[in-house]
Formats: structure tokens, sequence, C-alpha cells
């Protein structure tokens, strides 16, 4: 199954270094350090010492999805339209609940002693689909509207964030979040926002501050904050490992670059087309997304060689192609045909991937066995 994917499998010598890999992170929110951590270390003593980390994990996950399946059933793909204050609430109170249970999973699994690199690749294995479920709802609840940019803006200042401080942990060894940061502060203003709208309704986002509605104001500030986190790639890089590493840094990320900044161009320009067709488009961008950040993190569980496989390749110029026919066909089927090949390659891959390593590490992905605080 591996190679009809293109998927190799992971060489035992590659699965070895697991042993000696520690997750290293640092966070100077002040929200984190001050507020939510030292709730959460008390919290979670009151949960069972037999519930696993990584269930609490996919519980996580779980929060945005059913956000996202309310938003859709009352709006569908429409974010130039109010969302009802229930859905609104929904919204906010699924982002604080994430955001809550994706802090708290560490916590479980260091209490318990299952700490392991397989719980990493699935804590922000989940955390990348979130992104893309957390995107669409916050569009929606921003009312950013159907063309141009901002149309787009939040989807690429979450994607372009979240992987740059992944790639950012590969070069450097280690996850750093500044101060204010998307996983503590970006998280819950969305709660914040979806509280205040659900009181208030939605009006003050069409309010308008230098000619921009703020809804679309806010989604710019989401891209900016994507976008500095590729600064900081490159600025941490050049400090820690000079000019020519920065070089081999766009050389790695092309199908990253690929998938982030095509439908930018794509969506602005092409402002006849069919509303449903963009946000397959915008599909299409967040599964090419998901797939090369599963691959990163694979890799620094790993603490292998960044290298791209065939059908990475593959899905980039696939993409672009589709792209290409439906500018002049404006055929859907083409898209909708990319869109479902790259969910089932990711399927695919992500189910190998969990079965070599849970068998490598030889644990159950849902159940654990207690040993201790680590």
């Amino acid at each position: 199954m591996c190679m009809c994917f293109g998927i190799k499998p992971i060489p035992k010598e590659t699965l070895d270094n697991m042993e000696k890999f520690k997750y290293s992170y640092s966070d100077d929110s002040y929200l984190y350090n001050y507020c939510m951590s030292p709730c959460l270390n008390k919290l979670v003593n009151f949960l069972p010492k037999t519930l696993a980390p990584n269930l609490i994990t996919f519980f996580s996950l779980m929060c945005n999805v059913v956000a996202f399946l309310v938003s859709l059933n009352d709006n569908g793909f429409d974010f130039d339209q109010p969302l009802k204050k229930s859905t609104c609430y929904i919204i906010g109170f699924s982002q604080i609940l994430y955001q809550l249970l994706d802090s708290v999973d560490g916590k479980q699994a260091r209490r318990t002693g299952n700490s392991t690199p397989f719980g990493m690749i699935m804590d922000h294995g989940c955390d990348i689909f979130t992104n893309i479920f957390t995107a669409f709802n916050v569009s929606k609840l921003l009312i950013v509207g159907n063309e141009g940019f901002f149309s787009y803006s939040v989807f690429l200042g979450l994607m372009m964030g979240f992987y740059m401080m992944t790639y950012e942990d590969y070069k450097i060894g280690e996850m750093h979040f500044p101060v204010v940061n998307g996983a503590d502060e970006g998280n819950f203003s969305v709660f914040l926002i979806g509280v205040w709208c659900g009181l208030f309704g939605q009006g003050w986002l069409l309010n308008s501050i230098f000619g921009l509605r703020v809804g679309k104001l806010i989604g710019g500030i989401i891209a900016l904050g994507g976008l500095s986190a590729l600064y900081n790639l490159y600025l941490h890089t050049y400090q820690k490992k000079g000019t020519d590493e920065n070089i081999r840094n766009i050389v790695d990320n092309l199908t990253f670059y690929c998938a982030i900044f095509v439908p930018i161009f794509y969506i602005y320009f092409k402002s006849d087309f069919y509303l449903v067709s963009k946000w397959v488009v915008i599909l299409n961008s967040c599964l090419l997304f998901a797939r090369v950040t599963l691959e990163t993190q694979i890799k620094i569980a790993t603490m292998d060689t960044f290298t791209y496989n065939c059908m990475l390749i593959y899905s980039s110029l696939l993409f672009i192609f589709s792209l290409f026919i439906s500018s002049f066909f404006i055929n859907l089927g083409f898209l909708v045909f990319l869109a479902l090949s790259q969910i089932l390659e990711i399927t695919v891959l992500i189910y190998i991937r969990a079965n070599e390593i849970a068998n490598y590490l030889e644990i159950n992905i849902f159940s654990i066995e207690y040993h201790g605080e680590a």
C-alpha cells in the first residue's frame, strides 16, 4: 500500500531515532503562563489516570468539527452573510474548549508517564486539521466576504503561522511561542469575539475603519500574524545557521509556498468564479498544507532529513494544472477530483504512519498504562 501512493516506509534506523527524541518548546505568553497553565495544572489532577492523552487530543479536534458543521448548516459556504447568534456562541465556546483540551493533553501525558513522539505527532496532527476548520469558522464569524484577498486572509494567517512554527522547530530544535501568539491569545480572541457576536450580533463587524470593514481588518491582522511567523523563521535561521541555510529553507518549502500563495492570486483575479468552486480551491490549498505539515512533524519526531517524495511534487503540479484548466473551462469537476485524491492520500498517509510509529513504540493509540509522572 505504501508504494502505491508514493509513500515510502520509514526505515528502521530512522524509527530508532525516536528513542533519542525529546520534544522542546517554550511559551512566553502571559495569558498561558499566569492564567491558563496554573488552572490546568490543578484541573488535570481531577482526570482519571486511565484517560489516554491521545483521546483528549481527539476530542479537542472534534470541538471545531462540530462548530464547522453547525456553521455550514447555517449559510453554507457564504462568508458574506451573518450567522445565527447561537452559532456564534458555538464557535466561541468550541474554540476555548479546544484550547483547554489542547493544553491539558500534554499535561495528562506527563502526569501518567506517557509522553511519546507519537503523542507529539498526534497532538500537532490534530492541530493541523483544527486550523482548517477554525479558519472556516472564523472567516464566517468575521464576515470576511467572498471576493478578493480578505476572503482568504484567515486561512493564509493560520496555515502560514502553524507551518512556519513547525518548520522552525525542525530547523532549530524548538517550537517557540512569542508573548502574543495564535495558540494562546489567538484562540482566546476567537472565544471573545464569538461570545460578543452571540450577545450583540455581528453588525459591528460590518462597520468601516479607514474604509475597510472591521471583520476584514481583523482578517488582515490574522494574515499579518502568519507572515510574521515566516519572518521569524528566516530571522532565527539566519541568526543560528547563516544565509546558506535560509536558501535551503526556500527550496525545502516550495510546495508549501505553492499551496499557500497560488490561491490568493487565483481567487483575487477570478471574482466571477462560482462561490462553491472558490472554496474547493481553498480546500485543496488546505489539504496541501496538511500534507506538507504532517510530513514535517514526522521528520521532527524521527529526527530525519527533510526531503519531499514524488507525491508532494505530483500534488503541487496537479493543483496548478487544475487551476489552469478551471480558469478556462470553469469546471468544478477538476477541483473536486483533486480534493478527493488528496483526502484519500492523506487518509492513507495517516493510517500508514500511525501504524508504523505505534507498532515500533509498542503502544496502543487510545489507551495507556500508568507509569507515574514523567
